[in-house]
């Protein structure tokens, strides 16, 4: 088996990222949520893998930072780093409504 380098392996965790994002997207354009029963399923499963590997994908983009500037490199680094941002984000408003809640 051929060892892969970090950046290799944030590069295609980046891709499956944006695999599960167009299904989620296409999810929602296809309204899955209102004609099946778990159609929610369809929309919050992908997003919440897509945010867990995210953070692999940013974590292994940070172990290859010393590598060789390249696409793989750039385009790993901007979708990881944008889903890990995305979802401090989201926790950052979740706590936020909930602080305001119990006030």
């Amino acid at each position: 088996m051929k060892n892969r380098t970090h950046i290799e392996k944030s590069f295609r965790i980046a891709i499956v990222i944006l695999i599960l994002v167009s299904i989620t997207l296409l999810s929602i354009l296809l309204k899955a949520g209102r004609s099946l029963a778990l159609g929610e399923l369809l929309i919050g499963l992908p997003i919440l893998i897509a945010g867990i590997l995210g953070i692999v994908g940013f974590v292994q983009g940070l172990k290859g930072r010393k590598e060789n500037l390249s696409f793989k490199k750039i385009l790993a680094l901007i979708v990881n780093s944008g889903v890990v941002i995305l979802l401090v984000g989201l926790i950052a408003a979740n706590v936020i409504d909930i602080l305001t809640a119990f006030n």
